[in-house]
């Protein structure tokens, strides 16, 4: 007799390197509680179209006065970050991985600490988080992994997703000293790539790697943190870590397409 999959069931992806694959833009955290999604990644997104990406390239917002995004839920900057995790962790559950669909994710500052929690707390099988994750290759850009600068505390104030980025906070503890990746569970295993500037301004050229990935990517000069996902052409003065082992300053392709050939590519060059 054949086994019937039970309805609902989907298969598990297999890791691969594609252009077809979806992915999902995740933005920042904004002083005023709100983003219009298609003007913060239009030029990453039409960089990505130009380079010839088949698969759709989405956008998620978690701020309610947010408009233009693909896929938009409540909060403002009082949402705790585990919160906004758990509502993208739950959005990527239901729409893809669900259906046995693979996503990667480019985000961008605060964005990038969202989807970091998102997978580290349904690899814990946090209550509210989804079961698993098909999540194949996650890029960071700007994103404070131990937290932003002592003046952008400051200048971000009381919220309290001011309050989770600043250096030491209970939530970036929790979070652990590597990038969430497992096979357990029947998740997918995650490649991370973390992207950062020194002269970033808001984000720290070591915050902005913190904490463990696949690979570490950093930029000596002329990119500020709004310029990552907006530096699309031109050869900038960065490195790479592989392993454990940083190559010299060299010429390298912008943070934008950096971030494509990560996606794209199973091992980050």
């Amino acid at each position: 007799m054949l086994a019937v999959a039970p309805a609902g069931a989907a298969g598990k992806p297999s890791r691969s390197n594609s252009a077809s694959t979806r992915v999902i833009f995740v933005h920042g955290h904004s002083p005023f509680g709100k983003h219009d999604c298609t003007k913060t990644f239009k030029d990453a997104r039409k960089h990505f179209a130009n380079k010839k990406w088949k698969g759709n390239l989405l956008t998620f917002g978690y701020y309610t006065k947010n408009k233009k995004c693909s896929a938009n839920v409540t909060g403002d900057r009082d949402t705790p970050i585990k919160d906004v995790a758990k509502k993208f962790a739950n959005h990527v559950s239901r729409n893809y991985t669900e259906k046995g669909i693979k996503v990667d994710v480019v985000a961008h500052s605060m964005g990038g600490l969202v989807v970091r929690a998102a997978l580290h707390y349904t690899h814990q099988r946090a209550k509210g988080f989804p079961a698993k994750l098909y999540i194949e290759d996650v890029v960071t850009l700007g994103t404070p992994h131990a937290g932003i600068t002592k003046s952008r505390v400051t200048l971000c104030g009381k919220a309290r997703q001011c309050k989770d980025m600043t250096p030491g906070s209970a939530f970036l503890k929790a979070l652990g000293s590597k990038m969430p990746s497992t096979t357990k569970r029947g998740n997918m295993s995650t490649d991370w790539t973390t992207v950062s500037s020194y002269n970033d301004g808001t984000v720290t050229e070591s915050s902005g790697i913190a904490g463990t990935a696949n690979h570490e990517v950093q930029y000596k000069a002329g990119i500020n943190h709004g310029q990552l996902i907006t530096k699309t052409t031109g050869s900038y003065n960065g490195r790479i870590k592989y392993s454990t082992k940083w190559t010299n300053f060299h010429k390298r392709v912008s943070p934008v397409e950096q971030a494509r050939l990560a996606v794209y590519w199973h091992a980050t060059t």
